[in-house]
C-alpha cells in the first residue's frame, strides 16, 4: 500500500496570501493496482519494474521480502519487516552501484549477473540483467526496469483479421491472465462488470470511444489466438478418439503465450485430475500474475532448444512425490513443429509454451 496526499489551503481572498492550511486529502493506493500498469508483456518473462524512494527503500519489487544476510538462516526470507532497501532485494549488487545512482535520482543503465529462484526457492535460474533507471520528476522516487538478456527486447507482430481473431478469442479454452489490464475497465463504472474478453469486443466495435485499451498488446492476442487455434482441434480430435478402457495416460495439454493467452484442454474430467489445483487461481505460481509469468512458462523458455522440462511435485516435507508425475513443459520448437501440420498460416507469433500433464 502507498499513499499519495496533498495539502488543502483556504481561498478566500482575506487568507490566500498567508496560506491558512484547512486540512490534508490523501488516498490509499493499494501496490497491487500499480503493478496492473506495468506492461508485463512488454518486460519479457523474467522483467521486472521496480520503484524507490530517495533514502534506498522499496516501494515496489517482485521480491520485497528482504534475505537475511548471516548466520544460520542466510538466504532464508525474513518473516516480517517495516522497511526494505534496495541492497536487501538486488543482493547481487554488492557495492550498490544501482541503488546509489537511484538514489541519487540519475539515469542511467547496470548490468549484472543474478540468481533467481523459483518455485518456492526449490529451483535456480541464472540470468543476466541489464537494469535501467531514473527519477520520477516531481516526486522523491526513482523508477528502475530489469530486462533479463534474450527476453523482452524483441518480438514478432502478425495481422489477422478482427474477425478472425475474436473467433478464435472466444472460444470456451482459452483464458487471459486475469490481473492483466488489456482495457481499462477500473476508469468509469458502466465498464467495471466487463471482462476482459468483453471489453476487447467493445472496444474493435468501436462503439465506446471511453474505453482505453492497449492496442498493441491487443493486436498480439488476437494474433496469438488464432495462430493457436489450430492445435486446440487436433487436441479436440484426440478426447473425441480417445477409447473408454485405455490408459489414463494424459490428463492436460496446455500452452501460454507472451500476451497472457492460455489455452487449456481437459483429457479427463475434472474429479479425475491428479493435481485439482493445477492451472486454477489456487495455484498462484502457475498462472500469469501481475508481477509474474507461470512457474512452467518461466521453467520451459530457459531450456535449450530441444530438450525437455519434466517436473516433479514436492510433498510438504520437501521430498519427491512418487504417487504422481506432476505437469512437463517443452520450449518454443515443439509447438513451431505441430503448428504448421495443421494449419497454413506461417508460424510467426510472439513467445509461446506448450505442456501436458500426465
Amino acid at each position: 500500500m502507498t499513499t499519495v496526499a496533498m495539502p488543502v489551503f483556504s481561498t478566500k481572498n482575506e487568507t490566500k496570501n498567508r496560506g491558512i492550511l484547512l486540512g490534508v486529502v490523501g488516498t490509499d493506493v493499494p501496490v497491487s493496482e500499480l503493478l496492473k500498469t506495468i506492461p508485463k508483456y512488454k518486460l519479457g518473462i523474467h522483467g521486472y519494474a521496480f520503484a524507490i524512494t530517495n533514502n534506498g527503500y522499496v516501494l515496489t519489487h517482485p521480491d520485497l521480502r528482504p534475505l537475511y544476510g548471516d548466520g544460520k538462516k542466510r538466504g532464508g526470507r525474513k518473516p516480517s519487516y517495516s522497511s526494505v532497501d534496495l541492497s536487501e532485494v538486488e543482493w547481487e549488487d554488492r557495492d550498490d552501484a544501482l541503488r546509489n545512482a537511484m538514489v541519487n535520482r540519475k539515469t542511467g543503465i547496470f548490468s549484472m549477473e543474478v540468481k533467481k529462484t523459483v518455485d518456492k526457492g526449490k529451483r535456480v535460474l541464472v540470468l543476466h540483467n541489464d537494469y535501467y533507471y531514473t527519477d520520477i520528476k516531481g516526486t522523491p522516487f526513482s523508477l528502475g526496469v530489469a530486462l533479463s538478456r534474450g527476453h523482452g527486447k524483441f518480438f514478432f507482430r502478425g495481422n489477422v483479421t478482427v474477425e478472425e481473431g475474436l473467433h478464435d478469442l472466444e472460444h470456451p479454452d482459452v483464458e487471459l491472465a486475469d490481473e492483466w489490464t488489456y482495457c481499462n475497465t477500473d476508469e468509469y463504472p458502466e465498464h467495471r462488470y466487463l471482462s476482459q474478453i468483453e471489453a476487447i469486443k467493445l472496444y474493435l466495435s468501436g462503439h465506446e470511444p471511453l474505453l482505453q485499451c492497449d492496442k498493441e498488446l491487443i493486436q498480439e492476442v488476437l494474433f496469438d489466438a488464432v495462430v493457436t487455434a489450430p492445435l486446440e482441434a487436433y487436441w479436440t480430435s484426440l478426447v473425441l478418439n480417445k477409447s473408454e478402457n485405455s490408459d489414463k495416460g494424459v490428463e492436460i495439454a496446455y500452452l501460454g503465450s507472451r500476451t497472457g493467452l492460455s489455452r487449456i484442454n481437459l483429457f479427463v474430467v475434472p474429479d479425475e485430475l491428479t493435481n485439482q489445483d493445477f492451472l486454477t487461481a489456487e495455484d498462484k505460481e502457475g498462472v500469469f500474475n501481475a508481477d509474474h509469468f507461470p512457474l512452467w512458462y518461466k521453467r520451459a523458455a530457459e531450456q535449450v532448444p530441444g530438450t525437455f522440462v519434466y517436473s516433479l511435485p514436492f510433498n510438504s516435507d520437501g521430498l519427491w512425490q512418487q504417487a504422481s508425475v506432476g505437469p512437463w513443459n517443452a520450449p518454443l520448437w515443439l509447438l513451431m513443429i505441430i503448428l504448421p501440420l495443421f494449419s497454413n498460416r506461417p508460424v510467426v507469433t510472439s513467445e509461446l509454451i506448450l505442456g501436458i500433464v500426465v
